[in-house]
């Protein structure tokens, strides 16, 4: 008979470093579109060329925000399944 063991710990663990993930991800977007906003009224093919990139990237970065807070909820409602099922079975087997 093989054995199944849930390690909620870690599930909460990945859940919550998926979150604390997309937080970091966010705050370095907010750190980095505030250091360019200093240089809009220069006229600079980079610039120009940034901006373009920047339209990208940030629709790039929306899609990998969305799957990140998904994979997060997703762990989140894994772990929450285990321990419902995991207590139910406790207790059809108590004593």
């Amino acid at each position: 008979m093989s054995t199944i063991k849930a390690d909620y710990a870690a599930m909460t663990a990945g859940q919550e470093g998926l979150v604390a993930t997309w937080a970091r991800i966010e705050t370095h977007l907010a750190d980095l579109d505030a250091t360019v906003a200093a240089t809009q009224d220069m006229q600079a093919d980079s610039l120009t060329a940034y901006h373009a990139l920047k339209l990208r990237w940030s629709a790039s970065a929306a899609d990998r925000q969305l799957v990140l807070q998904q994979l997060a909820s997703l762990v989140g409602a894994a772990r929450d399944h285990y321990r419902q099922v995991d207590t139910m079975l406790a207790n059809r087997f108590a004593v």
